[in-house]
């Protein structure tokens, strides 16, 4: 990216030595803590990339299973946090924490009745840009992650076509601003049955670039999202086929490879799963 050009929000130009000792910019993506609250109790902090703090705690809330749908949510407002230059990335706490953040108020409910909704009555966790399953204490939670996901409709593999679903990571990366200026950044976007791309959101966190992916949509009332394909820029595991799985998607693909248990959750629940995502070399999983 030539140093004249505005630098796109979410990236940083950072000094660098090259090749024969001259000093040049380089670009990097922004990577800081975002912390949660629920009716004014913290659910979680998490390392993200900013920009869409809004729709990453609406999907991040609609994942976890805190709210069913966007209706629960009477407010929704990121507040930039005190210093403003990512300085608490080194060693984020709940307790005093003035970095950014997203206040979230339920609607119909005081404050006292937001204790259910944030897991273990309103104990706080920790959440890197690389988990998914921060914040779980036991295997018994793991082991209950899957409970009550939707079955999906499995006709999606009779009604999308494999060369369609081949053009989609080609559709996701023509909308990937952030990975042209850094080449280090996840991506995730929603699209029709017919690969009409509807949003396409990046992180730093494969699994917050796909809460913001779907909470784009809990914040104006569009989910489930039962007509709707996933693409991620990176590999399908489990928490992200789970993330799709609760918004009732029927179908992902991913440019990466594909774990055992996101095979498994796929033909257990009638997802129609594709990896390795390209032209004449995909994985169409069948269960």
């Amino acid at each position: 990216m030539p140093s004249e050009q505005a630098v796109p929000a979410g990236i940083r130009a950072v000094p660098v030595r090259r090749s024969g000792g001259r000093i040049e910019d380089d670009f990097v993506v922004v990577e800081q803590p975002l912390e949660i609250r629920v009716d004014g109790r913290p659910v979680v902090v998490t390392m993200r990339t900013p920009g869409h703090d809004a729709e990453l705690a609406a999907g991040f809330l609609y994942a976890e299973g805190l709210i069913a749908n966007g209706g629960e949510l009477a407010t929704v407002r990121a507040v930039a946090g005190e210093s403003g230059d990512g300085s608490q990335a080194g060693g984020t706490r709940l307790a005093g924490f003035a970095g950014d953040r997203v206040e979230v108020t339920l609607a119909g409910q005081p404050a006292a009745a937001a204790a259910p909704a944030a897991p273990d009555a309103g104990r706080a966790f920790a959440a890197t840009a690389a988990c998914g399953v921060c914040g779980k204490e036991s295997l018994d939670e793991l082991e209950r992650l899957n409970d009550n996901l939707p079955v999906v409709a499995r006709d999606a593999q009779g009604t999308v076509p494999v060369a369609m679903l081949e053009t989609l990571p080609g559709r996701l990366r023509g909308a990937q601003e952030l990975f042209d200026a850094t080449g280090g950044i996840h991506a995730a976007g929603i699209f029709t049955p017919g690969g009409e791309r509807l949003c396409v959101r990046e992180d730093i966190g494969r699994h917050n670039a796909v809460d913001k992916a779907i909470g784009h949509f809990v914040l104006r009332g569009a989910v489930p999202l039962r007509e709707h394909i996933l693409v991620v820029s990176g590999r399908a595991g489990f928490e992200l086929v789970q993330k799709a799985l609760r918004a009732a998607i029927p179908t992902m693909v991913s440019v990466g490879a594909a774990s055992s248990i996101a095979v498994e959750m796929a033909a257990g629940t009638g997802m129609t799963l594709y990896s390795f995502a390209g032209r004449g070399r995909g994985n169409l999983h069948v269960g």
